[in-house]
């Protein structure tokens, strides 16, 4: 053997064992120069590797970010959201003006990722686009651009990406063979035009409502005929997991045909199996494993996989192009076969073929080529190739065991499913024992983590439409302590640093530590949480004490503690399940908690939570707008989460785009055809589109299923108004007021609809009891002090007009001020209630007119009424009969025939007075909200003033 030969030897075998020069060189100490080398020069090629293919997470860490700006606004389309994100482009929905056609518009990039490659690669897929007309190609539409930003617009289209659907879970063998047959075809249109794609993967086909499979993306794509080429000698091109070898090793002039029937082949394997044939931690080394190793066998990792189809797959994944099918329409030809049940034209390759390209790339055998003949050869390499499998196997499903890990501790469920089953699929019914432990421990841990985070994903994402959903503080917590106790992490109340250890030797510590916190928010007592943050707090120690601290119990009753904690935050270097946990903990304080959690979200723009949390923040303090984006980006880091679907659509139906909101609910129950609260939202927003009759059914059945939630027993309500049906609805209402004595719309409908019932003082009961909890929302209180004086309540309207100046005398708001104000003014008052009330009225007048146009006459009614409390007569006659007039009614009316009267104008207070009544309709069933209860309420005081003998209404 040549010392070359020896030198590549033990340079694999340093590559494959991971031992040092040093070991592997024990018996042939003369050649570790040649060996240091070598494995240099090894290296040195990773590295040019990695900087032709770095990560996407620092390439994504570095796009700026367009949601910064808002949407771009092009002329001639609506621009209503971002549909997904790529290395220097940006694709929106948006909607055609004229045609009333909904597009994706694909805009490249700002700053320096638009450079002049970038800008033709990305004219040259929209050239390249608009010359393949057919239905499985997404069509472009048009073309132009945008302050220096070229765009294009094409096909929407609504099913998402073949990636999202996979989700690491393999297909059946037909669907899949159909599949990349369709796709194959489709192909064999783009190849007979000149047109390479070079970039096909599951992303960029796109999938219709009904499946139908479009290929997108042909921003890589390349013109046989005088085609630009767009990359330098010896750059790879493409997606490291589904590029052709000829791609990863740069040789780009050799890019044919063949690249993308090995790009469909890689398609195919994933279909099978769930995952593509080399997926490695890096870029780099996926590339490595492409150019070097064989594909394991689809059947080893899905044994359900057919063998003809199996063949059919590898044939496309075989390393020299000139061995892959000659057209794409030989490879959907082939496929046809199968699915027709005939006999495939390819045939797998045989074991001598295999053994021969390994020696060729690994000479372990060339010895026995030497000391034996052709039989020799056989037997030999025949053991070389049975042990060679055996450690292939066992290496790959240690592989696949770390790569599992790698998803678990980044909280990658498919990903790390995914590799489990791989695992599984390769060591089967054998394979050593500590394999089979590893395996078993590997599920039991994916099944903990994904069972942890779906707890998560419920208690956080539990929102309603206009109710918040029933709390389940202490279901989570009760299911977080039967959790760890069933994986033997340890009961409630064990020794804090035994259950710490448990956590901290485990394979999914990061999930386990993610959920410690978010248990600590929901401890259903003062103890409870004690024990859990401790648990925290030794599971994962703080060399700097800021975690620690964070994790104080005392801290977190302190709103004081609570908030330096917040604002000294290093949220770049925390996890941010604790920054998370710290918010919730500083809302319960009192505290906002949108400053630190934006910090967060620009800290962590790639973290699930870190979005999904702030845009729940947002929601609840009534920032929609800004909570649907932070939903979206939530949405395309779990694009399968029906809790995320729901919440998304619920923020889209507050600023009233229901459609979209329709649509969201829809993917949500696609997810999960028994995830009730899209199911009731569903309901809620054909209430409002106005389809009572669909709307009633589905709240109905929503409220069988979910009674708990109040929102649904009042939508249901509104339903059951709307046919007619008020005792029903009533019942509802009751029940939704039951569930959430806070909210104001159920409380509203329930007395709006037993007034119109003749049950007054039912509805004033129901209102008091809300008034009771003192809620700071000014709406909750809004008419009830003219509702208590309508109803002849006097010292219920005493007590309600002190409450008000309690709580909102001292409000800067002049919306709050006039209403408050005209509430306490309606009756007579003196002393500091008026002085009190005076001053509100006059704040209220104080603003910018031009700010508060359509506000400013119910401003000046309050001022009107201020000043006839106060005998300022004139000026109060003056303004009803100017400023004030156009509003609430009669009322500037009545209160001007009061101040006329007082003014000693008696008969024109008379007719001033008459001329007011007969402009209105007294009739008890026009009775409907607090300008009526004011209007009868003042008419009592005109006529008993005024006129004392006229019987009043």
């Amino acid at each position: 053997m040549s010392n070359d030969e020896r030198v590549r030897r033990i340079i694999e075998q340093v590559l494959d064992s991971g031992d040092s020069i040093e070991e592997v060189c024990l018996s042939c100490p003369e050649l570790l120069p040649e060996v240091r080398e070598g494995l240099r020069k090894y290296w040195a090629l990773k590295d040019q590797i990695r900087q032709l293919f770095p990560e996407a997470d620092s390439v994504q860490d570095q796009l700026p970010s367009e949601d910064e700006a808002g949407l771009p606004q092009v002329a001639g389309y609506d621009i209503s959201e971002i549909l997904g994100r790529g290395g220097v482009g940006i694709v929106y929905r948006a909607s055609h003006d004229r045609l009333r056609r909904t597009v994706a518009l694909k805009m490249l990039l700002a700053g320096g990722f638009s450079g002049r490659i970038e800008r033709r690669r990305f004219s040259q897929e929209a050239e390249l686009l608009a010359q393949l007309q057919h239905p499985n190609i997404v069509q472009v539409y048009d073309i132009g651009e945008l302050e220096n930003r070229p765009y294009f617009t094409m096909e929407f289209v609504d099913g998402g990406t073949l990636s999202e659907k996979l989700a690491g879970t393999p297909w059946p063998a037909s669907e899949a063979a159909e599949l990349v047959a369709t796709l194959a075809k489709t192909m064999q249109v783009a190849h007979r035009a000149g047109i390479i794609h070079r970039d096909l993967k599951p992303s960029n086909v796109l999938l219709t409502s009904d499946g139908i499979p479009k290929i997108s993306d042909f921003g890589l794509a390349r013109h046989l005929e005088g085609g630009l080429s767009l990359t330098r000698t010896g750059a790879a091109l493409g997606t490291p997991s589904y590029m052709s070898p000829e791609q990863a090793r740069g040789e780009t002039r050799e890019i044919g045909q063949p690249a993308d029937l090995y790009a469909l082949g890689a398609i195919l394997y994933e279909l099978l199996t769930g995952r593509p044939p080399f997926r490695a931690a890096t870029a780099a080394e996926t590339i490595h494993q492409v150019i070097t190793k064989d594909p394991a066998a689809p059947s080893t990792l899905n044994a359900k996989v057919p063998r003809d189809l199996e063949t059919v797959c590898l044939k496309c994944l075989r390393k020299e192009p000139q061995k892959r099918y000659a057209t794409a329409v030989a490879l959907a030809d082939d496929l046809g076969r199968f699915l027709r049940g005939e006999a495939v034209a390819a045939r797998p390759e045989g074991r001598l073929s295999r053994l021969a390209r390994r020696v060729r790339r690994r000479p372990v055998a060339s010895g026995a080529v030497a000391l034996g003949g052709i039989l020799s050869l056989v037997l030999v390499g025949g053991m070389v190739w049975l042990t060679s499998e055996r450690l292939t196997t066992s290496r790959a499903t240690k592989a696949d065991l770390e790569e599992m890990s790698g998803w678990l501790d980044k909280s990658r469920w498919p990903e790390a499913n995914a590799a489990l089953q791989r695992a599984r699929g390769r060591v089967g019914g054998r394979g050593a024992s500590g394999l089979r432990r590893r395996l078993e421990q590997g599920a039991r841990d994916l099944k903990l983590a994904t069972e942890l985070e779906a707890l998560r994903t419920d208690r956080v994402g539990k929102v309603g439409v206009s109710l918040p959903f029933v709390r389940v503080d202490e279901q989570a917590d009760g299911a977080y302590e039967g959790y760890f106790r069933r994986d033997g992490l340890g009961r409630m109340f064990d020794h804090s640093s035994e259950v710490a250890s448990r956590v901290r030797k485990s394979n999914i510590r990061a999930a386990l530590v993610a959920a410690l916190d978010d248990w600590a928010v929901c401890a259903g007592t003062p103890d409870r949480r004690r024990w859990v943050l401790e648990v925290a707090r030794r599971a994962d120690p703080d060399p700097t004490g800021w975690r620690d601290r964070a994790r104080d119990s005392a801290s977190r009753k302190n709103r004081a503690a609570l908030i330096e904690l917040a604002e000294s935050a290093p949220v770049g270097q925390q996890a941010v399940s604790l920054l998370v946990a710290l918010s919730e903990s500083l809302e319960e304080a009192g505290g906002d908690p949108i400053p630190l959690l934006t910090r967060v979200q620009q800290a962590h723009p790639g973290d699930l939570w870190a979005n999904y949390t702030l845009a729940n923040k947002l929601r609840e303090q009534k920032q929609y707008v800004e909570s649907v984006r932070y939903y979206q980006a939530a949405l395309t880091l779990r694009p399968r989460t029906p809790t995320l679907c729901n919440n998304l659509g619920v923020a889209l139906m507050w600023i009233g785009r229901f459609d979209e909101a329709a649509r969201y609910f829809d993917r949500a129950l696609e997810y999960d055809p028994t995830y009730t609260p899209a199911f009731g939202n569903l309901g809620i927003v054909w209430f409002n589109q106005k389809k009572y009759e669909q709307s009633l059914a589905r709240m109905r059945l929503a409220v069988n299923r979910r009674p708990e939630i109040g929102v649904f027993h009042y939508v249901l309500g509104r339903g059951l108004e709307r046919k007619g049906n008020d005792d029903q609805a009533i019942t509802h209402y009751r029940r939704a007021v039951e569930l959430d004595p806070r909210h104001p719309l159920a409380q509203r409908d329930l007395r709006r609809i037993l007034m119109r019932q003749g049950r007054m003082e039912e509805g004033r009961e129901s209102w008091a009891k809300q008034l009771e909890l003192d809620p700071p929302d000014h709406e909750v209180w809004f008419g009830y002090a003219e509702f208590c004086l309508f109803l002849g309540k006097e010292e219920d309207y005493q007590r309600a007009r002190k409450a008000l100046l309690a709580r909102f005398g001292e409000t800067k708001d002049p919306n709050v001020a006039e209403r408050s104000a005209r509430a306490c003014l309606l009756g007579p008052a003196s002393g500091d209630e008026l002085r009190q009330a005076v001053a509100l009225a006059e704040l209220a007048t104080g603003v910018d007119r031009a700010n508060h146009e359509g506000s400013y006459p119910y401003f000046a009614f309050a001022r009107g009424l201020a000043e006839y409390r106060q005998g300022h007569f004139e000026r109060a006659i003056a303004t009803m009969r100017g400023e004030a007039s156009g509003v609430v009614g009669p009322a500037p009316g009545l209160i001007a025939a009061l101040a006329l009267h007082r003014g000693d104008h008696v008969s024109e207070a008379r007719t001033t007075l008459k001329t007011a009544i007969a402009s209105h309709d007294w009739r008890p069933k026009k009775i409907e909200g607090h300008e009526d209860w004011i209007v009868h309420v003042l008419r009592r005081e005109a006529e008993a003033l005024i006129r004392p003998d006229v019987p009043r209404p």
